[in-house]
This record gives C-alpha cells, sequence and structure tokens, in this order.
C-alpha cells in the first residue's frame, strides 16, 4: 500500500527488468512469453532459449560492454551476512585450480583482518582441493594495487595499451573462434546423423523389423543426445558472439579510467566496474616466506599485465 509521495519511486522488480532488457541494446525480443490457449488470458513466461532475438533492429541506448557488465555484477550478486554486512568481493574469487568459488568467512568480533576466504570445495569435499586460503585484507591490497597499475598504464600510453590489448584481444579471439567453429561443426554434422538415424529407425519400425517398444528405447536415447548437442550448439553460437563482442570492449575501459582518475580504495563499485573475476592460487613458501599469488582478469580485456616502465624500475631499485 504505497502512499501518495511514493507514486514515482519504481519498485525494486521494476530496476530488475529494466536491467535485463536487451532491448536497450537496440535488439528486438520476441516470443518471451505464451498462453496454453487462445482461450486463456493469462501469459506465461517462455525459457529464454526459446525467445527469438533480432538484432540492430532499432538504435541502442546502451553499449554492449556496459550492459554485459551489469549482468556479471547481477549474475554475481552479493548476499548480507549474518551480521548485516556486504562483503564488498562475494562472489568475485575463484580457485585457480578446481574452478569453484572461495566462499568469505568471518566471525562476530573479528576484525578485518582476521576476515578470509577459503575455496568450497576443500569446505565440502575432503581431499578434493586445498584451502587456497587468502585474507580479505591480502586480496583488496592487491586488488587495488593492480587496477592503479592497469589505469595508470593505460592513462600514460593509451596508444600503446590499445595495441597491446587488441593485439592480445585478436590471438585469443582467434583461437577461440577456431575451437569453437570446429566443435560447433561436429556438433551439427552428429545432430543431422542422428537424424537420418532416427529416421531409419522409423522406417524400421513401420516395415516391422524392430518393435516398437525397442524403437522408443533407441529413438530416446538418440533424441536426448540430439537435444544435448543442440543446447551445446546454442551455448558456442552465444560465446562466440560474446567473444567478438568482448574484443571491442577496450574502449569502454578507457572511459572507465577517464572516469576514475585518482582511485584510493578498492570499493564494490570500483571492483565491479573494473573486475569480472579473481583466480586465487596456491600458497607457496619461497625462502622460508609464505606467497600467495592472484590473477585478476578485468571486464572488456580480460587479463592484462602492463610492463613495467623504466622510471618505475629504477625507483624500485633506489629504494
Amino acid at each position: 500500500n504505497r502512499g501518495h509521495d511514493d507514486d514515482y519511486v519504481w519498485r525494486d522488480s521494476t530496476i530488475v527488468l529494466m536491467l535485463s532488457r536487451q532491448e536497450y541494446l537496440g535488439h528486438t525480443v520476441n516470443f518471451k512469453t505464451y498462453r496454453k490457449s487462445y482461450k486463456q488470458k493469462k501469459q506465461l513466461k517462455n525459457d529464454p532459449s526459446e525467445w527469438q532475438i533480432f538484432e540492430n533492429t532499432h538504435e541502442a541506448i546502451i553499449e554492449e560492454p556496459v550492459f554485459e557488465v551489469v549482468q556479471k555484477i547481477r549474475d554475481g550478486r552479493r548476499r548480507l551476512t549474518p551480521m548485516g554486512e556486504m562483503p564488498i568481493l562475494s562472489g568475485m574469487l575463484f580457485c585457480a585450480d578446481c574452478g569453484n568459488k572461495l566462499y568469505q568467512v568471518r566471525h562476530r568480533g573479528w576484525e578485518h583482518d582476521k576476515e578470509h576466504f577459503v575455496c568450497a570445495t576443500y569446505r565440502k569435499i575432503k581431499g578434493g582441493c586445498s584451502s587456497h586460503q587468502i585474507k580479505n585484507v591480502v586480496v583488496e591490497e592487491l586488488l587495488l594495487d593492480g587496477i592503479r597499475r592497469v589505469t595508470a598504464f593505460a592513462r600514460d600510453h593509451e596508444d600503446e595499451f590499445v595495441e597491446m590489448v587488441t593485439k592480445k584481444t585478436r590471438i585469443e579471439l582467434d583461437k577461440c573462434m577456431r575451437d569453437g567453429k570446429r566443435e560447433l561443426e561436429q556438433s551439427q554434422a552428429r545432430i543431422k546423423k542422428l537424424d537420418e538415424i532416427i529416421q531409419r529407425l522409423y522406417e524400421d519400425n513401420i516395415e516391422g523389423k524392430i518393435s516398437d517398444e525397442r524403437f522408443t528405447k533407441m529413438t530416446a536415447n538418440y533424441e536426448a543426445e540430439q537435444h544435448t548437442l543442440e543446447n551445446r550448439v546454442a551455448e558456442l553460437k552465444s560465446t562466440m558472439t560474446s567473444e567478438k563482442e568482448s574484443a571491442l570492449g577496450v574502449d569502454h575501459f578507457l572511459a572507465l579510467v577517464r572516469k576514475y582518475t585518482d582511485i584510493k580504495e578498492p570499493t564494490a563499485e570500483i571492483i565491479r566496474e573494473f573486475v569480472e573475476k579473481i583466480y586465487v592460487y596456491k600458497a607457496e613458501r619461497i625462502d622460508g616466506r609464505r606467497v600467495q599469488r592472484i590473477k585478476i582478469v578485468y571486464n572488456c580485456i580480460g587479463e592484462f599485465d602492463p610492463p613495467v616502465s623504466t622510471s618505475t624500475t629504477e625507483k624500485e631499485k633506489s629504494a
């Protein structure tokens, strides 16, 4: 029961719907809903796989990289801790060995420097993986340093940055497209072959060469395989399209660099605008010291380690 003063306040559900609409990208999306019968007025939601998307039918009002960042933020939405707090790194950390997420570990009364993450596989399956335990403050420090170095290099050496990212992206894209195209062709060929097999089985059943029971069992297996392959084909096409689009994301990243000129701390907003995910490696002992590495995958540009400039090297040597 909203009062008159709330008439112009949008509900959460309205915002969620707006954030997910591909129409803002310039696309037309049909068959989002359906009716079981023409006699029924109630509309039911179709699975997104059933949608028909016609791209570039009108002018876009937001850029593709911005839309993708928003979807990643929504997919990795954070939840309140039992203490009612919102961890800024929740959903961002992944195990570099098993690929599973890292879980936040903290207790009431703990100082921030005691909070840490551990591998989900390690927690759930005995011997499934090592802990990959890492403190929040360590990740935040490494993250801040990484973002600062990348943005500083992009700001001071924009042409070189664009050239490096474009070259790296082109190599990765070429490999992805080659591998994807090969698997796509194999899957499509198998789907066609299965159609022929099912057709022959149908003819054999009609001619009485195989029983109805045998026919039903065999076709069910082949149709299940075909359904799996069709889903994989759709997934491959989507991945290849996404890779092409992400190759154009360097301009969006540069826009972020210009937006954030002086980053003092890694806030949730900054982290999610710049970073797609963070991989945490197993800690090692080197010369008696515990050393742990992380890999930062940035939005739009992927993994990027800026070269150390001569001036920086000289400063480190003199320090």
